[in-house]
This record gives structure tokens, C-alpha cells and sequence, in this order.
């Protein structure tokens, strides 16, 4: 015989649950009695909530690492491109700050000199083995002229050799076909030095075994020629050798002039007037 309340006892659980519930919510927002044992449930329920948790926190990890990804490149480039901007801008920096202390070297040397000077910067550099010149961005329009005398904030770098409208070349005087007249400072003893080829040696021949000249004598210009002013230094002594059964010393020396560092140099004019010249002029025009 089928049992009349089993049909109603599935009904009667949910009544049942529902009525339970009701009520402990409305003791729960009335009354204090449940947070005790609603504290010690989350206690015990927190190992369960942190696994339950785990697909959720691996799936969000994945996500953000795909999405961050093209973000993290750009970001990357952005900085690495910075950087060499950064470091580009530096080397700048420093070439214009190694550049503004030559020209107040030039400068410097400039307020020391009697002669008309035209500052000139360096646009070709050529230093083969046979052929050591400089081309510069001053020409016909600034007044060049060919055999003008050119040093930098050190000593003689050359003379002009060649002269265009609004360039010109100067050979240095370690080019192996340039002879330059100097006389050594100590002692004034004339000679010439000849170039080699090499930026840092120049060769003193014709000099007999009784010249007195010695290892760091300063070579200065003599002035002889007419084309380059006396007293500029232009080489060291590095060398004396005396070689038996021969006529000449053999004598060597090298450049005072930053031949091979130079940005700027500076141009003489021999046609400039020293004080004394100046008042013969007007003794002369007022005697007239």
C-alpha cells in the first residue's frame, strides 16, 4: 500500500528549509546570536574557498601575460630608442664641449699675436703618405691669400697653398715635399725642417757634426722667406745621432701643432703693421 505522505515529503523538506532560513536571516539582522558561528564557518571554509579560487587567479595570469606582451615590446623599444637619443645627444655634448675649448685656446693664443688673424674651421683633412693637406672653409671673399701663414693655439700647422672664392689648401708641414726655415731657440742656429709623411716626425738635415743642437731644443720660425712671421714654435728636438764617415748629423724632431686634432686654425696676414711700422708711416707722411 503506497504511503500518502511520500509525495509531499520532497515539498515539505523545501517548506521546510525556507522557514529555516527566513528565520535566520531575520535573526542574523536583528541579533548578534550567528556571528560566532559565522566566523568560525569562514575559518573552516577557507581552504576550500583558496582552491575553488585556483582556475580563476591561473586563467587572469595567462590573460594579462598575452595582453601585457605587445605592451612590455613597445615599451622596450621606446626606452632602448630613448637611450640612444640619450647617449647620442652625450657625445654631442661632449664634441661641442671639446670643440668651445679649442676655440678659447685659439682664441687665447689670438689676443697674444700682432698679426691680423682670420680664424678658419678644418673641412677635408688629407693625410696620405705623400700628401698631407688640409682644405678650410675660408677663401678669396675673406682676404686668403697663397703663402699665408696658418698655426693653431700650439704652434705652425703650414701655409696656403692654394686659394678658391670661398675655400682654400694648406700643406702642412710634415708633407714630404714641404721645407720650412726655423732657427733653434736656445742658441738661434738657422736650419730647415723637412717633412716626412709621418704627422708626428720631421727630418733637420745639412746640419754638420759641429752644430750644437740638442735632444728637446725648441724649433721656432725664422722669419727668412718673408712669408712666415719669426718666433712661432714649430717642433721639439726628439733625435741626435752623429754617424761616423758621414758629413751630417742626423737630426729629427717632432710638431708642436695638434696637426692631426685640429678643428679650427688660424690664419696670419702679413699685412698687418706693428706699432713701430705705423708711427715710420706718419714720420714719413709728415715729413712730405
Amino acid at each position: 500500500m503506497a504511503n500518502p505522505f511520500r509525495k509531499n515529503s520532497g515539498w515539505t523538506q523545501y517548506v521546510s528549509v525556507f522557514i529555516v532560513s527566513v528565520a535566520m536571516m531575520l535573526i542574523d539582522s536583528r541579533t548578534t546570536w550567528l556571528d560566532g558561528p559565522r566566523n568560525i564557518l569562514s575559518v573552516v571554509l577557507s581552504p576550500i574557498q583558496g582552491l575553488a579560487s585556483v582556475p580563476a587567479t591561473i586563467g587572469r595570469y595567462f590573460t594579462s601575460t598575452l595582453t601585457a606582451e605587445p605592451d612590455l615590446q613597445i615599451a622596450y623599444d621606446n626606452l632602448r630608442n630613448e637611450y640612444f637619443k640619450l647617449k647620442s645627444e652625450s657625445l654631442l655634448l661632449r664634441t661641442l664641449e671639446e670643440e668651445n675649448q679649442d676655440l678659447r685656446a685659439l682664441l687665447a693664443a689670438s689676443d697674444r699675436l700682432k698679426e691680423k688673424i682670420t680664424l678658419a674651421e678644418l673641412m677635408d683633412v688629407n693625410l696620405d703618405r705623400d700628401n698631407h693637406r688640409v682644405s678650410v672653409g675660408r677663401g678669396i671673399r675673406d682676404g686668403v691669400y697663397v703663402g699665408q701663414a696658418v698655426i693653431d693655439d700650439q704652434g705652425v700647422i703650414g701655409q696656403v697653398t692654394e686659394v678658391m672664392p670661398l675655400s682654400s689648401i694648406i700643406v702642412l708641414i710634415t708633407d714630404p715635399g714641404h721645407a720650412f726655415p726655423v732657427q733653434v731657440e736656445r742658441n738661434g742656429l738657422r736650419t730647415v725642417v723637412h717633412g716626412t709623411g709621418s704627422v708626428s716626425l720631421l727630418r733637420v738635415p745639412f746640419l754638420n757634426q759641429n752644430s750644437d743642437i740638442l735632444v728637446g731644443d725648441v724649433l721656432i720660425s725664422s722669419g727668412m722667406g718673408g712669408r712666415f712671421p719669426n718666433g712661432y714654435p714649430v717642433a721639439v728636438v726628439t733625435d741626435v745621432k752623429v754617424i761616423e764617415d758621414e758629413a751630417f748629423i742626423r737630426v729629427t724632431a717632432e710638431p708642436i701643432a695638434k696637426l692631426d686634432r685640429s678643428n679650427h686654425v688660424l690664419l696670419l696676414s702679413r699685412q698687418a703693421q706693428t706699432q713701430g711700422e705705423k708711427r715710420l708711416e706718419q714720420l714719413i707722411s709728415e715729413d712730405d
